[in-house]
Protein backbone atom coordinates (compact mmCIF):
# COMPACT_ATOMS: atom_id res chain seq x y z
CA UNK A 1 0.00 0.00 0.00
CA UNK A 2 2.80 2.35 0.92
CA UNK A 3 4.20 2.00 -2.82
CA UNK A 4 1.55 2.87 -4.16
CA UNK A 5 0.19 5.93 -1.38
CA UNK A 6 4.13 7.25 -2.71
CA UNK A 7 3.14 6.96 -6.25
CA UNK A 8 -0.28 9.02 -5.93
CA UNK A 9 -1.44 12.52 -6.12
CA UNK A 10 -4.48 13.66 -4.83
CA UNK A 11 -6.94 14.08 -6.98
CA UNK A 12 -9.02 16.90 -5.69
CA UNK A 13 -6.01 19.03 -5.09
CA UNK A 14 -3.45 17.67 -7.14
CA UNK A 15 -1.00 17.68 -4.51
CA UNK A 16 0.15 15.30 -1.86
CA UNK A 17 1.60 12.84 -0.50
CA UNK A 18 -0.97 10.50 0.34
CA UNK A 19 -1.10 8.19 3.66
CA UNK A 20 -2.36 4.87 3.61
CA UNK A 21 -4.98 4.46 6.44
CA UNK A 22 -5.60 2.02 8.05
CA UNK A 23 -8.70 -0.03 8.25
CA UNK A 24 -10.61 0.27 11.89
CA UNK A 25 -11.29 -2.67 14.31
CA UNK A 26 -14.79 -1.80 13.80
CA UNK A 27 -14.84 -1.63 10.19
CA UNK A 28 -15.69 -4.73 8.00
CA UNK A 29 -12.78 -4.41 6.46
CA UNK A 30 -14.19 -4.53 2.83
CA UNK A 31 -14.09 -1.28 1.87
CA UNK A 32 -16.21 0.81 -0.64
CA UNK A 33 -19.56 -0.71 -1.90
CA UNK A 34 -18.19 -3.85 0.66
CA UNK A 35 -15.87 -5.28 -2.31
CA UNK A 36 -12.62 -6.65 -0.58
CA UNK A 37 -9.34 -5.61 -1.52
CA UNK A 38 -10.51 -1.82 -1.47
CA UNK A 39 -7.36 0.76 0.52
CA UNK A 40 -8.13 4.48 1.82
CA UNK A 41 -5.59 7.03 1.58
CA UNK A 42 -5.42 10.55 2.76
CA UNK A 43 -3.81 13.85 1.56
CA UNK A 44 -1.74 15.52 3.90
CA UNK A 45 -1.96 18.17 2.00
CA UNK A 46 -6.02 18.82 1.72
CA UNK A 47 -7.39 15.98 4.07
CA UNK A 48 -8.95 14.52 1.26
CA UNK A 49 -9.91 10.99 1.96
CA UNK A 50 -9.41 8.54 -1.74
CA UNK A 51 -9.90 5.06 -2.68
CA UNK A 52 -7.78 3.25 -4.84
CA UNK A 53 -10.45 2.57 -6.68
CA UNK A 54 -10.84 6.63 -7.29
CA UNK A 55 -7.18 6.30 -8.16
CA UNK A 56 -7.41 3.47 -11.09
CA UNK A 57 -10.39 5.10 -12.29
CA UNK A 58 -9.58 8.52 -12.72
CA UNK A 59 -10.34 10.08 -15.62
CA UNK A 60 -13.15 7.51 -16.46
CA UNK A 61 -16.80 8.25 -15.97
CA UNK A 62 -20.07 7.13 -15.99
CA UNK A 63 -21.87 8.22 -18.75
CA UNK A 64 -25.61 8.61 -20.88
CA UNK A 65 -25.87 8.21 -24.51
CA UNK A 66 -28.19 11.37 -25.37
CA UNK A 67 -27.10 10.52 -29.33
CA UNK A 68 -26.41 8.00 -31.47
CA UNK A 69 -25.94 8.24 -35.72
CA UNK A 70 -24.93 5.82 -38.01
CA UNK A 71 -21.51 6.61 -40.17
CA UNK A 72 -20.18 4.14 -42.63
CA UNK A 73 -20.41 0.89 -41.07
CA UNK A 74 -19.35 -0.26 -38.62
CA UNK A 75 -19.09 3.26 -37.07
CA UNK A 76 -21.31 5.19 -35.23
CA UNK A 77 -20.87 8.81 -33.82
CA UNK A 78 -22.43 9.44 -30.79
CA UNK A 79 -23.31 12.42 -27.94
CA UNK A 80 -22.50 11.21 -24.23
CA UNK A 81 -22.96 13.46 -21.12
CA UNK A 82 -20.28 12.92 -18.41
CA UNK A 83 -21.02 15.64 -16.45
CA UNK A 84 -24.21 17.14 -15.13
CA UNK A 85 -25.42 20.41 -16.66
CA UNK A 86 -23.40 19.78 -19.64
CA UNK A 87 -26.15 19.66 -22.86
CA UNK A 88 -23.19 18.98 -25.31
CA UNK A 89 -21.73 15.97 -24.40
CA UNK A 90 -18.38 14.57 -25.91
CA UNK A 91 -18.43 12.81 -29.19
CA UNK A 92 -17.63 9.65 -29.40
CA UNK A 93 -16.88 7.31 -32.88
CA UNK A 94 -17.29 3.63 -31.88
CA UNK A 95 -18.13 0.27 -33.41
CA UNK A 96 -20.08 -0.65 -30.28
CA UNK A 97 -22.34 -2.67 -31.86
CA UNK A 98 -25.26 -2.60 -29.09
CA UNK A 99 -25.06 1.44 -28.10
CA UNK A 100 -29.02 3.08 -27.91
CA UNK A 101 -30.09 6.65 -26.99
CA UNK A 102 -30.35 6.25 -22.95
CA UNK A 103 -27.80 3.66 -22.11
CA UNK A 104 -25.72 4.16 -19.53
CA UNK A 105 -21.98 3.39 -20.17
CA UNK A 106 -18.27 3.92 -18.92
CA UNK A 107 -16.35 6.16 -20.75
CA UNK A 108 -12.22 6.97 -20.41
CA UNK A 109 -11.44 10.76 -20.78
CA UNK A 110 -9.20 12.25 -22.20
CA UNK A 111 -5.45 11.74 -19.93
CA UNK A 112 -6.69 8.36 -18.89
CA UNK A 113 -5.26 5.56 -19.19
CA UNK A 114 -5.95 2.52 -20.31
CA UNK A 115 -6.27 -0.38 -19.38
CA UNK A 116 -7.61 1.09 -15.69
CA UNK A 117 -4.81 1.47 -13.16
CA UNK A 118 -1.97 0.16 -15.28
CA UNK A 119 0.38 3.27 -14.86
CA UNK A 120 2.84 3.91 -17.24
CA UNK A 121 2.36 0.28 -19.10
CA UNK A 122 -0.84 1.83 -20.28
CA UNK A 123 -1.97 3.78 -23.14
CA UNK A 124 -3.07 7.49 -22.96
CA UNK A 125 -6.58 8.07 -24.32
CA UNK A 126 -5.84 11.22 -26.80
CA UNK A 127 -8.48 13.09 -28.97
CA UNK A 128 -8.34 11.09 -31.98
CA UNK A 129 -9.85 11.34 -35.70
CA UNK A 130 -11.66 8.12 -36.72
CA UNK A 131 -13.16 7.58 -39.49
CA UNK A 132 -13.07 11.05 -40.68
CA UNK A 133 -14.91 12.75 -37.25
CA UNK A 134 -13.27 13.90 -34.08
CA UNK A 135 -13.37 11.29 -31.04
CA UNK A 136 -13.11 13.37 -28.02
CA UNK A 137 -12.85 9.91 -25.83
CA UNK A 138 -13.27 6.17 -25.61
CA UNK A 139 -16.03 3.72 -24.63
CA UNK A 140 -15.29 0.84 -22.19
CA UNK A 141 -15.50 -2.65 -22.31
CA UNK A 142 -14.77 -5.27 -19.25
CA UNK A 143 -11.26 -5.60 -20.49
CA UNK A 144 -10.23 -1.93 -20.66
CA UNK A 145 -11.91 -1.73 -17.00
CA UNK A 146 -9.98 -5.14 -16.02
CA UNK A 147 -13.55 -6.33 -14.93
CA UNK A 148 -13.36 -10.10 -14.18
CA UNK A 149 -15.74 -11.65 -16.46
CA UNK A 150 -15.67 -8.33 -18.37
CA UNK A 151 -15.47 -9.64 -22.68
CA UNK A 152 -12.95 -7.54 -24.88
CA UNK A 153 -15.04 -5.41 -27.47
CA UNK A 154 -18.38 -5.95 -25.81
CA UNK A 155 -19.47 -2.19 -24.36
CA UNK A 156 -19.69 -2.08 -21.18
CA UNK A 157 -23.16 -0.80 -20.23
CA UNK A 158 -24.68 -0.12 -16.32
CA UNK A 159 -27.90 -0.96 -15.32
CA UNK A 160 -29.26 0.70 -11.83
CA UNK A 161 -28.78 3.24 -9.73
CA UNK A 162 -25.47 5.49 -11.45
CA UNK A 163 -25.05 9.24 -11.80
CA UNK A 164 -23.66 10.67 -14.58
CA UNK A 165 -20.03 11.42 -13.74
CA UNK A 166 -19.76 8.78 -10.80
CA UNK A 167 -16.88 6.99 -10.96
CA UNK A 168 -17.45 3.65 -12.49
CA UNK A 169 -17.94 0.48 -10.26
CA UNK A 170 -14.40 -1.66 -9.65
CA UNK A 171 -16.54 -4.79 -10.61
CA UNK A 172 -18.74 -5.32 -13.14
CA UNK A 173 -21.85 -5.38 -12.19
CA UNK A 174 -24.49 -7.69 -11.18
CA UNK A 175 -27.00 -7.16 -14.26
CA UNK A 176 -29.81 -8.33 -12.22
CA UNK A 177 -30.26 -4.91 -10.35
Amino acid sequence: MAELAETMACLNCGGGPMAYMEPDDDDDEKGEEGKEGINEYMCEECGEEQTDVQWNFRGYKVGKVIEVKAMKSPLKKCRIIVKEGDEDGLQIVTNAKHIDEGDMVIVATQGAIVPAGSGEDGTVVKQATVGGEKSEAMLCDGVMLRWKGGSKGVLAKLIGDYRVGDVPPANKPNKKK
